[in-house]
């Protein structure tokens, strides 16, 4: 089942949930977890970007767009279940999302079913006392299951952090964020 944002349609989080994943994992080089496209040649008016990489859990194709091939990964709910394969070839057993405001709640649950029957799981992590505890209970996360929790135990705890809280609060809070990671 897709949940919905109150923004954001969850069939178009979950796709671009699914895009991440191939862009995370195909590529040969990653900058911060980001595919970053190799240089090819570069002149004082015009960079050449190639836009190819390797892949070894989806199918690639060759699209043109404006006189530039770029590669892509055409996908689909049946390319789904890949993606807990991804994440466990590449050391993912647990992933924290962090805050529970107008995304994390369709983010969350779409991943977590995206996951179910693999051996990852999907945490939430918020600051302690917050009132969207209730909230994220009511869906179904818990801490008798170990899928939800305070903020920095979960970014401590977790393989890959999904953080989706303010950006007031990022501002505030980024020194202790990243001393609390892995």
């Amino acid at each position: 089942a897709l949940h919905q944002s109150p923004i954001i349609k969850t069939s178009m989080n979950r796709a671009f949930f699914f895009s991440a994943v191939v862009c995370l994992f195909c590529g040969n080089e990653y900058i911060n977890g980001f595919l970053r496209p190799s240089i090819v040649s570069r002149s004082v008016n015009k960079m050449k970007v190639d836009m190819s990489f390797e892949t070894k859990f989806f199918n690639k194709e060759a699209v043109e767009m404006a006189g530039t091939t770029e590669y892509v990964v055409k996908g689909g709910t049946n390319l789904y279940p890949l993606c807990g394969e991804v994440f466990k070839n590449n050391g993912i057993k647990k992933i924290g999302v962090i805050g529970w405001g107008s995304q994390a709640p369709a983010q969350a649950q779409n991943l977590a079913d995206t996951l179910a029957g693999t051996d990852i799981t999907v945490t939430i992590g918020l600051r302690k006392g917050s009132s969207s505890f209730k909230d994220a209970r009511a869906v179904g996360f818990s801490e008798e299951k170990g899928t939800l929790g305070e903020m920095y135990e979960v970014i401590s705890s977790s393989d890959l952090v999904i953080l989706l809280i303010s950006d007031a609060a990022q501002a505030q809070l980024y020194k202790s964020i990243f001393a609390a990671l892995k």
